[in-house]
């Protein structure tokens, strides 16, 4: 069974996959060597729809590799309503969950990462949130909020739901 973090951009998915075990999957980062250019390129020059579908022959890869503990998906893991059934099939989904206005304050300060859907306006950045956050909540086994927690913190958390197996979600 496989460890999955999902979330907006901003939440800290790949920063709590590093801190879970060093043998994790960035899916951004496995896309990126797959297409051979960063993401923002791909975007401009595929656009997104091209995207999706390899962003889902990415996350496919990764879970069919039997050393894949833990993988970090990118924040538009949920659009696509395939990928929704491939994440509820048999793994352990992590929702790292904050509000807008944190998230936004955190892809702005973010000076290593360009988003490609982040260059388009805070307030398309805003809708792209709300149509997403109810997928994140369907799909999540665990629900964390990481305004409250730093990331070691919600890295011990997710260890210790793993453990005994409580499945309960945490709002």
């Amino acid at each position: 069974m496989t460890l999955v973090l999902i979330g907006f951009m901003g939440a800290g998915k790949s920063t709590v996959a590093r801190l879970l075990t060093a043998d994790y999957q960035d899916l951004d980062r496995v896309i990126t060597d797959k297409i051979g250019m960063p993401i923002a390129t791909y975007f401009e020059q595929f656009g997104e729809r091209k995207f999706r579908q390899i962003e889902q022959e990415s996350l496919l890869d990764c879970l069919d590799n039997t050393n894949t503990a833990v993988i970090a998906t990118g924040g538009g893991i949920v659009e696509s309503a395939e990928n929704l059934k491939i994440l509820a099939n048999e793994n352990e989904v992590v929702y790292l969950k904050a509000d807008f206005e944190c998230l936004f304050e955190r892809i702005r300060s973010d000076k290593l990462n360009v988003r490609p859907l982040a260059q388009q306006g805070k307030q398309l950045l805003l809708e792209r949130y709300e149509s997403r956050k109810n997928k994140y909540e369907a799909v999540a086994d665990l629900i964390l909020d990481v305004r409250q927690n730093t990331p070691e913190v919600l890295a011990r958390k997710i260890k210790d739901w793993q453990e005994p197996k409580k499945g309960l979600k945490e709002r």
